[in-house]
C-alpha cells in the first residue's frame, strides 16, 4: 500500500534542500570532504563558513578562487604587476606633491593622473588575474596595499 505521506515528505525534503542551498554553499577540501554553510568571511588566511573557521590552506586553489568570487575579495596581485602598480603610485604621488607645492599646475597634475590611471587600467586588462581582483584594483591605484588604506590626500 502506497502512502501519500511519503510523497509529501519527499516534496518537503526537496523544498527544504533547495531553500537551504540558496543560503548556503558547499566547498570541498583537499581530503575530499564537503564543508557546507554560509560563507561569512575570508580574512588572514581563514575562511569562516557557518559558525566555524577553517584555514584556507585546507581548500584547493579552485575553491579558494570560488570563495573569493562569492565575497568579491581580491586576490594578491602578481609580483610583477604589484611592482608596476607601486611605481605608478609613486609617480602619481610625486605629481600631486609637486602640484601642492606649486611647482606644477593642478590642471597638469590632473592630466598626469588621468594618463597614469589609463596605463594602470590597461595593465590590469592585460594581466592574468580574476575579474574580482581586476574590478577591485581598477580604481585603487593610489592605495597603499601594504596597509590597505588609501594614500593621504591633504
Amino acid at each position: 500500500m502506497r502512502s501519500t505521506f511519503t510523497k509529501k515528505a519527499l516534496l518537503a525534503c526537496i523544498a527544504c534542500g533547495l531553500s537551504s542551498a540558496a543560503v548556503a554553499s558547499s566547498f570541498t577540501n583537499h581530503a575530499g570532504h564537503v564543508v557546507s554553510g554560509q560563507l561569512v568571511s575570508l580574512t588572514n588566511g581563514v575562511a569562516v563558513i557557518g559558525s566555524r573557521a577553517y584555514p584556507l590552506s585546507v581548500f584547493p586553489d579552485s575553491e579558494q578562487v570560488r570563495m573569493r568570487a562569492l565575497l568579491c575579495v581580491p586576490q594578491k596581485l602578481p609580483p610583477a604587476l604589484e611592482a608596476r602598480r607601486v611605481a605608478l603610485r609613486e609617480r602619481l604621488l610625486r605629481s600631486e606633491a609637486l602640484a601642492k607645492a606649486g611647482a606644477k599646475s593642478s590642471e597638469s597634475a590632473a592630466a598626469h593622473r588621468a594618463r597614469l590611471e589609463v596605463v594602470w587600467r590597461q595593465m590590469l586588462d592585460n594581466a592574468k588575474i580574476d575579474d574580482a581582483t581586476r574590478a577591485y584594483w581598477r580604481l585603487r591605484l593610489a592605495e597603499d596595499a601594504s596597509r590597505g588604506i588609501p594614500a593621504k590626500k591633504e
